[in-house]
């Protein structure tokens, strides 16, 4: 089906008039942003953006793309309403919603599995921050969500599927080599060591509300380690882009380097006993009887466990 990236991210851009704002909007990095609008322009061999224009404005040709990519947005609402109308009873969907990078982490994993043995089931999967998928969850709009934090909350059941645990990632330059020299670190295997020498170190941690940073602050606060400064990130793209750069360490999950997989050199140090403060959870209402949920929980959490053994 229709991608709704193609408007969601042109009509954010052409709305704040300007990448690295919508970037910060979308909770994606900026060159990730421009890259997309990039692969888009070269596919149509258009210009989407004025970028000379200050601030940057829709050329003629952004202005028609727009159009139509939100008439393509429409038309397939319509469409599934439409078809939704007639479906029959027998009829399962399963909605799901993750946080940013987490569900391309999870869900390749699960879903070959799952549709091999439910082909009739139709899926519909989106990602956003954490409050906006728990709105969805709230609305009744999504089955269940992804997250890497168990919700606090009666009317919500947290299933967990599988370690994600946390590290710091530092970029390995000199000083780091000569601290801690011939060392191959991966997200796998972070290096345990004494944590105390990060206090010399600037931590950069992303917006107050987003699970990362309450789990930044938990570790800091469970080590009483007080960095000498302190950098806010939109998101992991953002702050590992910042690590690569030589700017400070910050907090990852094992999902985020599969996704992003840096180019400069890292080093990655293990949270000891606070690793697994975060995990993979699966977050769905009580209340919830919706026959494909438990199934796809069952193949989840048999399909997380396999590739965790591998």
């Amino acid at each position: 089906m229709f991608d709704h990236r193609y408007y969601q991210y042109m009509k954010c851009i052409a709305e704040c008039q300007s990448f690295s704002k919508a970037a910060e909007k979308l909770y994606i990095s900026q060159s990730f942003l421009s890259h997309f609008v990039k692969n888009v322009e070269d596919e149509f061999g258009i210009t989407i953006f004025d970028r000379k224009s200050i601030p940057i404005r829709l050329t003629e040709a952004g202005t028609l793309y727009l159009k139509y990519t939100e008439n393509f947005c429409q038309l397939e609402n319509s469409m599934r309403a439409d078809l939704s109308s007639i479906s029959t009873q027998n009829h399962i969907s399963l909605n799901i919603a993750s946080i940013r990078l987490l569900g391309a982490y999870v869900l390749p994993k699960i879903l070959p599995s799952f549709v091999a043995q439910h082909p009739s089931i139709d899926f519909q999967t989106s990602e956003g921050s954490i409050q906006e998928i728990i709105k969805l969850l709230d609305s009744g709009k999504t089955d269940l969500i992804l997250t890497n934090l168990a919700l606090d909350s009666e009317k919500y059941i947290s299933k967990r599927l599988c370690d994600d645990p946390i590290m710091f990632a530092a970029p390995y330059n000199e000083r780091m080599q000569k601290m801690f020299p011939n060392q191959t670190t991966s997200s796998e295997h972070p290096l345990k060591t004494d944590l105390s020498f990060l206090e010399n170190e600037t931590l950069i941690i992303l917006k107050n509300g987003l699970n990362m940073r309450i789990a930044a602050e938990a570790i800091c606060q469970h080590y009483s380690l007080k960095p000498k400064r302190i950098i806010e990130a939109s998101g992991l793209a953002a702050a590992l882009g910042l690590v690569g750069g030589n700017k400070g360490v910050t907090f990852v999950c094992r999902s985020t380097i599969e996704n992003i997989r840096p180019e400069t050199p890292i080093i990655y140090f293990s949270c000891g006993s606070m690793e697994n403060f975060t995990s993979v959870f699966a977050v769905f209402k009580k209340t919830n009887k919706n026959p494909a949920l438990q199934d796809f929980l069952i193949c989840a959490s048999k399909c997380l466990s396999s590739a965790s053994s591998v």
